[in-house]
């Protein structure tokens, strides 16, 4: 995996947490965040909030399974990214396996492609 300044995209992680937990946290920050105050960027205020509650943005060529997108820019408010983008090409062979499994069956955070 890709972690150095400048390299990668930038993703949201929190121990323990999977994509469930991200997608409220986010979604709750986004509605928060869309409430124009005192001239401050949405983006600004969304990164704040998910601080706040123990997320931290890092870099990552390729994003580990409890690694999450969230909007960046003011246009990703209107529609934020897919969390899970750019998780399907760098899933490694645990991963793999762990999607074979029923999904009660995968350790926590295993975030899986959609099947065809």
């Amino acid at each position: 995996m890709l972690l150095s300044a400048g390299c990668g995209v930038h993703y949201w992680q929190r121990s323990g947490a999977g994509v469930q937990g991200f997608q409220v946290d986010s979604q709750a920050y986004i509605d928060e965040a869309k409430i124009v105050c005192y001239g401050i960027e949405p983006e600004h205020v969304y990164r704040a909030c998910m601080r706040g509650r123990g997320w931290q943005r890092v870099q990552a060529g390729v994003p580990e399974s409890n690694q999450f997108r969230g909007p960046e820019d003011v246009e990703d408010f209107a529609q934020p990214p897919s969390p899970t983008t750019g998780q399907g090409s760098g899933h490694n062979a645990a991963t793999e396996l762990a999607c074979r499994r029923a999904t009660a069956a995968r350790p926590p955070g295993v975030v899986c492609p959609p099947r065809r």
